[in-house]
């Protein structure tokens, strides 16, 4: 078939009759005037297509060819055809019919072009039958429809992405689990990882064939949380050969979240609970020992006992909290210029402290717990460090708030570092008491993050990552 769209002249080849060229043609030829549209020649595959004679086309008009229920579309797609050569659809994406003899519909791709025969201006249309195409395409469109209805109705996160990383489908589950609608995404880019460097990765291990089942990895949610999440991916193939991804991100936060608090409040009640038991036990025996201790010592070993049974029952309590915890969405809000205001009072608590915190005009709305949580944690950094110095930052982005603490010092001893870094508290390396582990179980708790900065400028630094409740 021909591709070109300027004029073709039969005039050249003489010698070669109109019926010879278009009856070596296999598919159905239809040659009109351009002028009347009056149907000039016919080839016996064009019969064939109408289900007529071939001299039962010739004197028609040629837009008979087609349905008379709308004659302006078929025009329309006439014209559009010497443009692109090729027409198959109407400009409504509807299929393009030809109408047999009989009245029946049959869908058809079209190629046109304009020949010359001697002085006069003719059109040249190749008709291919293309029913068993839309057939298929029909099929498809009922397949992907009931995929559709299946994948949405998936009670996991399901994503389809094209081989340039692009999302084509997000169900609802997806759209519970993150917070964003599938018209927000559909056609963008998959947006989730907290490293993008991560994603490329993965990408391109799934896109050489791998799969994925079971990769543990961490997304940003649209409210600014962190979610722990579990990936299983794959490649989807058509007709041999890959088109896509398909893959579901199974939201792990609370499982890993309960097992993290578990274990880390197992180490400090079984550390915290020896160490007081300790000295419970050891001012017990001072009082029974000696019996005629005067008024003052029996006071103090008293308060000694009293302030140990007490910090048992905060770790009692606090374990309690922990577990009921909600989501920072759900929680009591604040903003962020309060919170800046009981980070700078930290200031004035703490003998010889200095904390330099900026002033930010931004209202962003943040989880009231994060006040206290967050004032306890820099409250025990200035009173763990010997020089108490700390210079605060705030970086407002689009779903979190990145808050970095840096020091001349370092910020933390080793237990406490360890179960910031790690999420986990060693046995040997225990802080100072239950200030860090407290808040860093409440900011985890709320869909955030504490991590230790590898900085070579700074050092003794810290990020606190606090999920924007106003981002929602």
């Amino acid at each position: 078939m021909s591709e070109t769209t300027e004029s073709s002249s039969l005039a050249e080849v003489p010698e070669v009759s109109v019926t010879t060229v278009i009856e070596s043609i296999p598919d159905a030829v239809i040659i009109a005037e351009f002028s009347s549209n009056e149907i000039v020649a016919a080839n016996d595959a064009a019969a064939a297509l109408f289900d007529c004679r071939t001299e039962d086309l010739v004197g028609l008009d040629r837009r008979e060819l087609h349905p008379g229920t709308d004659t302006e579309a078929y025009e329309e797609a006439f014209h559009r055809g010497f443009e692109n050569n090729k027409v198959e659809r109407l400009a409504d994406g509807s299929p393009l019919y030809i109408e047999t003899r009989r009245g029946e519909r049959t869908p058809v791709e079209i190629n046109a072009q304009r020949i010359e025969a001697g002085e006069q201006l003719l059109v040249l249309g190749v008709f291919r039958d293309i029913s068993t195409r839309i057939e298929r395409e029909n099929q498809l469109r009922q397949t992907t429809s009931r995929l559709n209805t299946l994948v949405d109705a998936t009670p996991f996160p399901v994503a389809v992405l094209d081989l340039d990383g692009t999302i084509q489908m997000w169900n609802q589950a997806a759209e519970q689990t993150f917070g964003y609608a599938a018209e927000e995404l559909v056609g963008s880019q998959y947006p989730f990882f907290v490293d993008d460097d991560q994603f490329a990765a993965l990408f391109e291990r799934i896109t050489d064939g791998e799969t994925l089942a079971g990769y543990e990895t961490v997304h940003r949610a649209r409210d600014g949380s962190r979610i722990d999440v579990e990936i299983y991916a794959r490649p989807l193939y058509e007709d041999g050969e890959m088109t896509g991804i398909i893959g579901s991100a199974i939201d792990i936060t609370d499982r890993k979240r309960r097992s993290q608090q578990l274990d880390v409040l197992h180490r400090l009640l079984r550390h915290n609970l020896r160490n007081k038991l300790t000295v419970i036990q050891g001012y017990a025996s001072m009082l029974r020992a000696d019996p005629s201790a005067d008024g003052e010592t029996i006071q103090e070993m008293t308060e000694k006992i009293l302030a140990a049974t007490g910090e048992l029952s905060e770790l009692s309590a606090h374990a309690v909290a922990s577990r009921t915890l909600g989501a920072a969405s759900n929680s009591a809000r604040t903003t962020l210029p309060t919170l800046l205001t009981d980070l700078r009072d930290v200031d004035a608590s703490v003998a010889d402290g200095t904390v330099t915190v900026p002033t930010v005009d931004d209202t962003v709305a943040i989880s009231e717990p994060l006040c206290e949580a967050l004032s306890r944690l820099l409250t025990h950094s200035l009173d763990y460090m010997e020089t108490p110095t700390v210079d605060l930052t705030v970086d407002v982005r689009d779903s979190y708030v990145a808050l970095d603490i840096r020091g001349e010092a370092a910020l933390l001893a080793g237990g406490d570092a360890e179960l910031i870094r790690n999420g986990t508290e060693t046995d040997l390396r225990h802080g100072s008491g239950l200030d860090v582990a407290r808040t860093y179980l409440t900011v985890t708790g709320l869909g955030g993050d504490i991590l230790l900065l590898d900085d070579e400028q700074a050092p003794h630094s810290l990020r606190v990552e606090i999920p924007r409740l106003d981002a929602v």
